[in-house]
């Protein structure tokens, strides 16, 4: 039976039409990137957790961009290479067995019957950040002469 893979199953009727599934238990898209936009607001904004993790790990006096941001600390007019990691800072790690990730855990306790079980996290995990990679660059470009580097989509 289909509700033994599942526990969550076992609370959904059966022989319901699809648009009250996807009301009433699965999430939709626009769910996945409104959280998603809310934990990145937060996080990327001046002095926000991407900011100051990102330099705790990779700034001086020992991280392997310190040179990165002491060249970044002297631009206090300029500054405009954020040297954040997005990826690894703002989407946090698992919660437990009903919020895969931090970024959802205010939508998984706003709608508590719906599943947020996903088989492929990445898939889902970093929608809006993808399109963010470019961030990133910043750090390389400042590192390395930008004619080595190369950007493959």
């Amino acid at each position: 039976r289909i509700e033994s893979l599942h526990p969550m199953l076992k609370r959904i009727p059966y022989g319901k039409s699809e648009s009250y599934y996807r009301e009433n238990h699965l999430f939709s898209f626009d769910e996945f990137v409104r959280a998603e936009l809310d934990v990145l607001r937060d996080c990327l904004k001046p002095g926000g957790l991407a900011e100051l993790k990102s330099r705790e790990k990779y700034g001086p006096p020992d991280g392997m961009f310190a040179d990165v941001f002491a060249l970044r600390d002297t631009m206090k007019e300029d500054a405009s290479f954020p040297l954040i990691n997005a990826d690894e800072f703002c989407y946090g790690e698992r919660i437990n067995s009903t919020i895969p990730l931090a970024q959802w855990e205010d939508i998984v306790q706003q709608y508590p019957d719906k599943i947020i079980d996903v088989y492929s996290i990445q898939l889902v995990r970093s929608i809006i950040g993808r399109g963010l990679y470019v961030l990133f660059l910043d750090w390389w470009y400042q590192r390395f002469p930008q004619e080595n580097i190369y950007v493959i989509c």
